[in-house]
């Protein structure tokens, strides 16, 4: 009996690739993310849409507000104002990005259902798609677990400064200065927060806004590099539809032949040869060449639309989030390059606990831009690759007229698609290595000043 379900397994198609990331999606605010399969596309039903307003009002326009404000409000010293900007400019740059998922919803949700629906009327893998799944989880997995180490620590490190901050005021007299109570992330407070019962509550608000903000960057990442991991994986696909094009057509005329497999030659045949030349010899033998030629123009039929499929898939997204990729290139360099300045801060003074905070948040800034860059080379190499598929695909055994129809096909898939940032840059690994290089040169610049500062 398991023998027998093994296979069944095998031939059932996954289903929800993204639901991690539409969970997430809907506890944050950004939408009631519909799957395909559920046939709704309401983003904003009933009562959620003032669950959806609130939260955007508190977390996203207030405490970033807050947060934006603090590095240019009154005198910072350098240590701080750099470890704030390298969040403010993460956070206020993801708000492009928010744009795009709450205007361009009905465009994102489209290219979905082509990935998750439509292009399930082709040739599929599904032990493939599961896979592509599976990697996605662990790419979300890792990108979660260096924000909450980051976000952690970051806390950790405010609760050791206030057990610092009280034994320092209990040892002063009633007539000394006390020193001003401060809170692990530095942000913009409106209200007198140095009380006990105020400090909890400000420092709960700010842990809590810290995860949320946090899990929108997050999740939004984590769930664009999945829609292109999906799609570079579904022209793995389709390059193994196009090679196995002209088996796959001879062993289903097999399978509809009725032969009489008695027949002494057919199974003297199939024992002395391999497997291909006896499907082939049953099909020779019981079928004419139109009727050959019309199961290869099917098969072939299908290849030709699923890659269509795709490269409108692709173009479609590319245009939809090209702004997106110009927010990640922009707020990546402007991060790192912040991050970096503070890594070298803290790993000089031996702040341990901010040494890991930042390296943590460096961590997380290189897999932000890493995934994008990454999965985006991916998509436009796996998409390239198709015109060696066909050169696989065994085209000497069919007509003429196949053999011009993939050679459009060839020429069609030698035109590289890419994602842009806007036009200005390609999404792949170049990219990246263009972006640490950028962020490392600012980092030097910004190290040499700090350097003459300290000397005069």
């Amino acid at each position: 009996m398991a023998d027998i379900e093994k296979p069944l397994k095998k031939l059932r198609a996954p289903r929800r690739y993204f639901g991690v990331h539409y969970l997430l999606l809907r506890f944050l605010g950004l939408g009631w993310w519909h799957h395909p399969d559920e046939g709704d596309t309401r983003n904003f039903p009933g009562l959620y849409l003032y669950y959806a307003i609130i939260t955007e009002v508190v977390w996203v326009a207030g405490f970033v507000g807050l947060e934006t404000i603090d590095p240019f409000v009154g005198q910072k010293d350098l240590d701080r104002f750099m470890f704030s900007l390298s969040f403010v400019i993460t956070h206020d740059l993801t708000l492009i990005k928010l744009y795009i998922f709450f205007f361009k919803n009905k465009e994102i949700q489209d290219i979905v259902q082509t990935l998750e629906i439509d292009l399930q009327r082709f040739y599929q893998n599904n032990e493939k798609n599961r896979q592509t799944i599976k990697t996605t989880r662990i790419l979300t997995a890792t990108f979660l677990f260096f924000g909450w180490i980051t976000i952690g620590n970051t806390n950790v490190y405010g609760v050791v400064q206030d057990i610092k901050w009280k034994t320092e005021v209990a040892r002063l007299n009633d007539t000394s200065f006390k020193p001003p109570r401060t809170l692990p992330q530095p942000i913009y407070i409106p209200w007198n927060y140095q009380s006990n019962e105020s400090y909890i509550s400000t420092f709960f608000l700010e842990t809590v806004g810290l995860l949320w903000t946090g899990h929108i960057v997050m999740t939004i990442d984590t769930f664009i590099g999945s829609v292109i991991l999906h799609m570079s994986s579904q022209f793995v696909i389709l390059q193994e539809a196009i090679i196995t094009s002209y088996d796959r057509t001879i062993e289903r005329l097999t399978n509809e032949v009725n032969c009489d497999k008695d027949d002494p030659d057919m199974i003297d045949d199939s024992h002395n040869t391999d497997v291909e030349c006896y499907y082939e010899r049953v099909v020779r033998t019981y079928c004419t060449e139109e009727e050959i030629e019309n199961a290869l123009e099917n098969t072939l039929k299908s290849c030709f639309r699923q890659h269509q499929t795709l490269i409108s898939c692709v173009e479609k997204f590319a245009s939809t989030y090209s702004y997106g990729f110009m927010t990640q290139l922009l707020s990546s360099m402007a991060a790192i390059c912040v991050v970096m300045v503070q890594v070298s801060q803290d790993a000089s003074s031996f702040k341990s606990i901010r040494l890991v905070t930042s390296l943590a948040f460096f961590v997380a800034m290189i897999i932000q831009l890493a995934i994008q860059c990454f999965t985006g080379n991916e998509l436009t190499y796996q998409a390239g690759r198709v015109s060696d598929a066909i050169m696989e695909c065994k085209w000497e055994r069919m007509p003429p007229r196949f053999r011009r129809q993939l050679t459009m096909m060839m020429v069609r898939a030698q035109r590289p698609l890419k994602l842009t940032a806007a036009g200005f840059a390609n999404m792949d690994n170049r990219c990246f290595l263009a972006i640490i290089k950028a962020a490392y040169s600012y980092y030097a610049v910004l190290s040499q000043k700090q350097l003459i500062i300290k000397t005069t």
